[in-house]
């Protein structure tokens, strides 16, 4: 499931964790990480990361630093550092991040935008 993240869940001091069954609605901001399990609904900001495990539901706008995600998102996604989307992860929404991975079987219904808004800005093809 999250193998690769529970090592550096388990070495990262500052983290929180919304489980299973948990239902969270509002605006949330947090420092370190958050790992939801549960269904969350509102909005969602951070500089750091953020981890949707497979059971995980977010209806949200997410801003953070870096998302990681297995379940379920349906609103768009702002990451200032990088967005992993795994096998079973289904978001419904826009990505904006200037790193992306998709692994397969991960579903995007969306527009994806990885250029950096400082560079963009006068620059044409």
């Amino acid at each position: 499931m999250l193998s690769k993240n529970k090592e550096s869940l388990e070495n990262n001091l500052e983290q929180t964790y919304l489980g299973k069954g948990a239902f969270f609605n509002g605006n949330l901001s947090f420092k370190g990480t958050l790992c939801i399990d549960g269904t969350f609904t509102g909005q969602i900001n951070t500089s750091d990361i953020l981890i949707i495990t497979e059971d995980g539901k977010i209806e949200a706008d997410i801003h953070a630093g870096t998302v990681i995600c297995e379940g379920q998102v349906k609103g768009n996604i702002v990451a200032s550092e990088k967005v992993e989307l795994r096998p079973k992860s289904k978001i419904i929404g826009d990505i904006e991040s200037p790193s992306l991975t998709i692994e397969v079987g991960a579903r995007l219904d969306g527009k994806c935008n990885m250029t950096s808004k400082k560079n963009n800005t006068n620059s044409s093809m």
